[in-house]
């Protein structure tokens, strides 16, 4: 004997996976492009999905979800990718609605999510060693084109309090958490940020991407036919260090493979990723480059929050305890990394 399903006027949702067909109907309805086929990318810091239209152009839509972080920082990205694309540099840019809005907000059950519809960055991730020279350049080229950046600003600044007492904050609302983490992660933090403290006045300043780990950029051919970066996924992005920007990379790998030192296949990417920095014009300073160990443990902690503060949507897996405690080892190793070149 079949039951009807109990309905609970107090039913509460953290987090909403819309289905393909109401995005692709979005896109339609609010920026007038007809979509053929549309498909989820990845479910992540935000959702994407990936949208061929009947002309055969794709494009990306992003659903941004609710952080804990605060508003959304549209605004700041819309008007930054402009900029960058005005001089020349490869990102994917914003693809504004129909009536001229970079985004549309929409109704979930877990409140107000904008939606908004992107360039979508052809090729695939660097793998080749050339690859991640021409990484290097197009990063040095957005930094020089960010310089004389007049637009909006952006919500937030990637210094100590945004990359490390943030997570401090997450932490401390975890279930799982006790005393003993509580502690080891107030001790680094104020390690770190005694650092920070200490290396900042001399530290170069840009508009920092804020995501740079290898695969916000796609290897595409211009119109010359020409192979060069094409970056993506800016919504992390704000003034901040170079180094920070630089050390995203070399944590990648590092986090990843779940190495204490740099291997050789790590030390082989990075300098050419940093030989293209410099070659595309972008100046690194013996400062920036011993700062790179420091940044990487801000960026690997600044991480730990980001996933601290997502478990209503990704769950205590995503940031175990016995994972967390075993992070502050790695930290401790990471203090004698040496990347310069």
């Amino acid at each position: 004997m079949s039951r009807t399903p109990t309905h609970d006027p107090d039913l509460l949702v953290t987090h909403t996976t819309a289905a393909s067909t109401s995005v692709a109907r979005w896109v339609q309805q609010h920026h007038g492009l007809q979509v053929e086929e549309c498909h989820l990318i990845r479910r992540g810091l935000n959702d994407n999905y990936l949208l061929r239209g009947v002309d055969g152009a794709l494009h990306v839509a992003r659903l941004y979800s609710i952080r804990p972080r605060g508003d959304f920082n549209i605004d700041f990205e819309a008007a930054l990718l402009a900029h960058l694309a005005s001089r020349g540099a490869g990102v994917a840019a914003m693809v504004p609605a129909a009536d001229g809005r970079t985004h549309v907000m929409l109704q979930f059950p877990e409140g107000p999510r904008a939606l908004a519809l992107f360039q979508h960055a052809e090729g695939t991730i660097p793998e080749a060693l050339p690859e991640f020279e021409l990484t290097g350049r197009m990063l040095a080229c957005i930094h020089a084109a960010g310089q004389d950046y007049a637009g909006a600003l952006s919500r937030y600044t990637l210094d100590g309090e945004h990359l490390a007492l943030r997570t401090l904050a997450y932490l401390q609302t975890h279930p799982e958490r006790d005393a003993q983490l509580l502690h080891s992660c107030q001790a680094l933090i104020e390690r770190l940020l005694s650092e920070l403290a200490a290396a900042e006045p001399a530290l170069t300043r840009v508009l920092c991407h804020g995501d740079t780990h290898g695969f916000n950029n796609h290897m595409s051919q211009d119109a010359a036919g020409r192979q060069r970066a094409v970056f993506f996924d800016f919504d992390d992005a704000g003034p901040g260090f170079l180094a920070y920007d630089l050390a995203v990379l070399p944590w990648s790998y590092l986090f990843r493979k779940g190495l204490r030192e740099a291997d050789d296949t790590l030390r082989e990417r990075w300098t050419h990723y940093l030989a293209g920095y410099r070659a595309g014009g972008g100046r690194v300073s013996e400062q920036d480059l011993a700062a790179l160990p420091l940044f990487i443990q801000l960026r690997s902690l600044w991480n730990f929050g980001e996933a601290a503060g997502r478990l209503h949507h990704w769950g205590t897996s995503s940031a175990p305890l016995a994972w967390l405690r075993k992070q502050f080892e790695v930290f401790e190793a990471w203090q004698a990394l040496d990347l310069r070149a």
